[in-house]
């Protein structure tokens, strides 16, 4: 079980990114944490996981926690053992097996006889080649270093796993294998994701905003519908404000011009009367008197409209939206930009790709990398961003500027002289695709 009560948590530079979170997560249970783009749900899984302190409130929980980060570029100096923690198990095992039966040892290992027959089920189950466990992640693709993280899970066996994005990196295969996961295990689950079909494998959603966490007991259509049924309700709520806070201004202008003329009256027929100046003095401060008194009442009615209408506005969803101006290219349309011939790249004295590739790019052109995880969609992004060489065949590359958006989300500009490289080819499930 898990419990969250009165989390909050503070940027550095003091800026509060959400506060009041109350959250009770039960054995077997799968929830999905949502919310809008830096409404704090990756900062939050840190905290759970025990990465991040959190500024206020506590957290208690008797389950062994697994943590599956969305990013995974902090890990790619380590071995792929370092990066799922079992390289201290592992060797410890070898050396009691090489007959250094230490107390040492016999503490690392913790009586974990069976880890390697865990190691190679899990990496069975994700489709993980035969990677050495001594070797580097720096050299694997996004969706690679996902599915080791995701072996982990089998590994260690938590009690409480916690997923940020998933299935960012992962193709098609490896998503389902994941649903499959979620579907069968009884594990419990915490998920961030933007993936509609795995949120709606889950059994609850949970909302995160900077006022705390809203419920909602079912999965992600379930709370679709539902929230469309408040923001309904909201945007009602907000019109009928809006025409009360219009009637209060016009009922404020009405009266103060009513009162106004009343006074003008007044004042008239006390000069016509011939009241004298101290009197008038007297009367007109009465009359400015009431008329401010008037004000402050329909003043303080106004802003209690508006106060209220400001508090319904808030509660609005803000829409997570990436816009890209595609079509703004100075480029004359039909430019040929890249063109590669009988191109390959080696990995370990092997192709990288079963068939060399002949393609080229042109200006105006919208085109999708496609393929399995591994198959060299990375590599042939750099091959054609001139960041490596080729191993086989040639590549022409044009002069151009080119803006380059990592799977770490780091953006890279670069500007392209003319100039030729060779290079390699791509297996026949990874294609260039326009779109």
């Amino acid at each position: 079980m898990l419990i969250l009560q009165d989390i909050s948590y503070q940027h550095p530079n003091r800026d509060v990114l959400f506060s009041d979170i109350n959250l009770t997560l039960n054995s077997q249970e799968k929830i999905a944490l949502i919310g809008n783009n830096g409404s704090g749900k990756s900062t939050l899984l840190k905290i759970i996981a025990g990465e991040l302190q959190p500024k206020t409130g506590f957290i208690k929980s008797d389950s062994n926690v697994y943590y599956i980060p969305q990013i995974f570029g902090q890990f790619n100096n380590y071995s792929i053992a370092e990066a799922l923690g079992i390289d201290k198990k592992l060797n410890a095992l070898k050396e009691i097996l090489n007959g250094s039966v230490n107390e040492e040892n016999m503490e690392v290992l913790n009586d974990d006889w069976s880890i390697e027959d865990r190691i190679k089920e899990a990496f069975t189950y994700w489709n993980i080649p035969d990677f050495h466990l001594n070797q580097k992640l720096e050299n694997l693709s996004g969706g690679q270093k996902t599915k080791l993280f995701l072996a982990g899970m089998m590994i260690h066996q938590p009690d409480l796993i916690l997923m940020d994005e998933p299935t960012n990196h992962l193709d098609l295969t490896s998503r389902n294998l994941l649903y499959d996961f979620i579907n069968s295990t009884f594990k419990s689950l915490l998920i961030v994701s933007h993936d509609r079909v795995l949120l709606n494998l889950l059994d609850k959603t949970c909302e995160l905003n900077k006022n705390g966490i809203s419920v909602y007991g079912g999965n992600y259509d379930f709370y679709s519908e539902h929230k469309k049924i408040e923001q309904n309700a909201l945007e009602q709520n907000i019109e009928n404000r809006e025409k009360e806070l219009k009637k209060a201004k016009e009922k404020e202008r009405e009266t103060i011009e009513r009162q106004n003329k009343l006074d003008a009256r007044g004042k008239g027929k006390q000069e016509k009367s011939g009241v004298s100046r101290i009197m008038m003095n007297t009367l007109r401060n009465k009359a400015e008197n009431s008329t401010s008194k008037l004000k402050s009442v329909h003043s303080g009615k106004i802003d209690s409209i508006r106060e209220n209408l400001h508090t319904l506005k808030d509660n609005l969803s803000g829409v997570d939206k990436m816009k890209i101006n595609f079509d703004n290219s100075q480029l004359h349309k039909g430019k040929i930009l890249v063109k590669a011939e009988q191109i390959n790249f080696n990995y370990n004295q092997e192709n990288l790709w079963k068939n060399n590739l002949d393609f080229q790019i042109i200006s105006g052109e919208r085109i999708a990398i496609k393929g399995g995880n591994g198959s060299g969609k990375t590599t042939l992004i750099k091959l054609i961003l001139g960041e490596i060489n080729p191993t086989f065949g040639e590549i022409y590359l044009s002069e151009k500027k080119t803006i380059y958006i990592d799977q770490e989300l780091k953006m890279n500009f670069r500007f392209m002289n003319r100039h030729k490289n060779s290079i390699s080819g791509i297996s026949k499930n990874t294609r260039l695709k326009p779109f």
